[in-house]
């Protein structure tokens, strides 16, 4: 059987990795691999035994006989050589029967985990098998069913024709029959006879005419009967549906709210880093307000103190001249009382 390199390198690759994570105690079932692998049982037991084989496998010496020239040359020096050649040989071989027996172990558990799998997946199939056949089952009972339910009412509404063009006619018999009644009652000294003829054979078709309402009846409710089940079957098969397109809707309203949710979250970062970048920008903005009255303030500052400076000495320059006023003044008005006594004496 020829197995592709691909469908071998993948069965491969999933057993190292099952062997690797189960601590490389031991090796993973067939069912496993084929499980993880997602290939048939035959390829995987197949490329399986392959691997446990090289996983196994050891290599083992051949045990020959010593030419004689040589145990003549070296004869107690090869002796002990050939010794410890045959110990290791015999440990080699023993090695190598280990090694064999361990793979013969294998190939009995790998037989019996493909006989497990085999009856396992059987069973599965079979399984299946049941169900598919019951699924069968009810769809045609539920075909033959809706069949029947279709024939029943087409034969009912064949007989509610039937009996309706029965009843019309009848009551056109009916109709004609009273009419001769009438006219056999004006006539009634000479029709006697004729009268009573008249009378039974209307009596017999007003009873027909009565058995005939009653079918008409019958077939009546039993169409109605019909047509509530059909109705019924219709109305589950429309709640079916239904709820199939609620679940549709309900399933595109959340998709469409996760769509709405997931743009309302872009949009909020989007909002939140545009805030956060006029934020920054009016906080730099507000600092360097800040900055600049605080420099103002200092040269305010700096000009009230030279606004006191030159008023001090304006203060100082008012109080002099004030008191160079007042001398001067002082000094005006000495020669003046100097003078008036003089002309006093004239």
């Amino acid at each position: 059987m020829e197995i592709s390199s691909e469908i071998r390198n993948r069965i491969i690759a999933t057993a190292e990795q099952l062997y690797q994570e189960g601590g490389s105690d031991r090796f993973p079932t067939v069912d496993q691999v084929r499980r993880a692998a997602r290939a048939d049982m035959n390829t995987t037991s197949l490329v399986m035994k392959e691997w446990r084989r090289q996983q196994t496998a050891a290599p083992a010496t051949v045990a020959v006989a010593v030419p004689e020239r040589v145990q003549e040359a070296m004869k107690s020096a090869l002796a002990t050589l050939w010794g410890e050649a045959q110990e290791l040989a015999n440990e080699s071989l023993a090695v190598a029967k280990q090694a064999w027996e361990t793979e013969r172990a294998d190939a009995d558990a790998l037989r019996a985990e493909l006989a497990e799998a085999y009856e396992h997946q059987e069973g599965e199939l079979e399984a299946t098998r049941q169900q598919l056949a019951q699924v069968q089952e009810q769809a045609d009972n539920e075909a033959e069913q809706r069949q029947q339910l279709a024939q029943a009412l087409a034969e009912s509404n064949t007989r509610a024709d039937k009996a309706e063009a029965r009843l019309q006619e009848i009551e056109h018999r009916a109709a004609d029959l009273r009419s001769e009644l009438d006219r056999a009652h004006r006539d009634a000294d000479t029709a006697r006879e004729a009268l009573a003829d008249l009378q039974r054979t209307a009596d017999k078709y007003f009873s027909d005419l009565e058995k005939t309402r009653e079918e008409l009846a019958q077939s009546k409710s039993h169409i109605r009967s019909l047509e509530l089940e059909r109705s019924e079957a219709e109305r589950r098969e429309g709640d079916a549906i239904a709820e199939r397109d609620t679940a549709r809707e309900k399933l595109a309203a959340a998709q469409e709210q996760r769509d709405n949710a997931t743009q309302e979250l872009v949009a909020s970062q989007a909002r939140a880093e545009v805030q956060q970048e006029a934020a920054a920008s009016r906080q730099d903005a507000l600092q360097r307000q800040a900055d600049k009255l605080a420099a103002d303030l200092e040269k305010a500052r700096e000009g009230l103190a030279e606004a006191r400076e030159k008023a001090a000495g304006l203060a100082g320059q008012i109080e002099a001249i004030t008191g160079q006023n007042k001398e001067l003044v002082a000094a005006l008005k000495k020669p003046a009382a100097a003078k008036k006594p003089a002309a006093g004496k004239e």
